[in-house]
């Protein structure tokens, strides 16, 4: 019931994580930057990408989905207030919500303050 955590680098100063469960195999992905440090870490550790987490809306956070969306057949989660920002979504969360990574369970918590309707999750 624990997970795996995989810090990765991406653009000048942004930073996304992979969230693994290794009884389960599910990986999710909190952001999407940029695809290629996120495949190149995918491929080093020999996980499959599973869920992409979305925080918001900006561009430094999403610019990677669609190309991981493509190549995994990975879910697509965020906001029910932002569809109209996001690339399209597979779940789409309100406050209270929850995430699983396996047996793992994430509440998403609304944040906003960055942005109007920026999530988290705990």
């Amino acid at each position: 019931m624990s997970l795996q955590i995989a810090t990765i680098p991406c653009l000048s100063d942004n930073y996304t994580f992979l969230l693994h469960d290794k009884d389960s195999g599910e990986t999710a992905l909190i952001d999407a930057p940029k695809a290629a440090p996120i495949i190149a870490e995918l491929d080093r550790r020999g996980w499959t990408l599973t869920q992409i987490l979305i925080t918001h809306h900006h561009p430094d956070h999403i610019d990677g989905v669609e190309e991981l969306r493509t190549k995994y057949g990975a879910k697509v989660v965020g906001c029910k207030a932002d569809t109209h920002r996001l690339p399209p979504l597979d779940i789409e969360l309100a406050e209270g919500h929850t995430v699983n990574i396996g047996d793992n369970v994430g509440t998403e918590l609304d944040v906003s303050g960055h942005c109007d309707t920026h999530l988290s999750f705990y």
